[in-house]
């Protein structure tokens, strides 16, 4: 890829959230997982993990999301029943879970940054490779069922809910920033 071509990527990135099948390939997947590999890890602790939710396995996911509600007390309907489509928003839906580890020099702040580096870094490499993405958060990530359900334990949540797919519709329009407007000098 050329420097500007890379410099695209990163200028012009943005969410996606329409997204339709088909979603990345196995192959493909090895790669996107491979850039979220070279995220910054101080003491190479490797505080991510990277759980890949498709096929019908969303369903059983949506279940998950819709079990986490129940749990919490919530009895709205269209609520309940928007949990248990929420997967189904793109082919593949990566959980990107911090793996925290008890390290003298490396506290959770900065292994939460890590894992949130792994998720952008995987975001990007779908965009690179053609597909949307769409990064989400919410109630879900530090609910223990949903934690648990990952396989995480009571010390881990999840970054990010990364969503790939085809892109399906027009691409978000952001405003163009101007840098000088964040960029102080010391």
């Amino acid at each position: 890829m050329r420097q500007d071509d890379v410099l695209t990527l990163l200028t012009e990135r943005v969410s996606h959230g329409s997204l339709d099948a088909p979603g990345p390939s196995p192959d493909e997947m090895a790669q996107i997982a491979r850039a979220g590999l070279r995220a910054p890890d101080h003491a190479l602790l490797r505080p991510w993990r990277f759980v890949v939710i498709e096929g019908d396995r969303r369903d059983d996911f949506g279940v998950v999301l819709n079990e986490s509600l129940r749990l919490r007390g919530v009895t709205d309907e269209a609520q309940l029943t928007k949990s248990l489509k929420a997967p189904l928003r793109a082919p593949i839906l990566i959980a990107v879970m911090l793996d925290f580890k008890l390290h003298p020099k490396v506290d959770r702040n900065e292994q939460v940054g890590s894992a949130a580096s792994a998720t952008y870094a995987m975001s990007l490499a779908a965009n690179a490779l053609g597909y949307g993405s769409m990064w989400r958060t919410g109630q879900y990530a530090t609910d223990p069922h949903v934690i648990e359900a990952l396989g995480g334990s009571h010390q881990d949540e999840v970054i990010g809910f990364l969503y790939i797919g085809t892109r399906k519709g027009p691409s978000k329009n952001l405003p163009d920033l101007d840098p000088e407007d964040f960029l102080t000098h010391f």
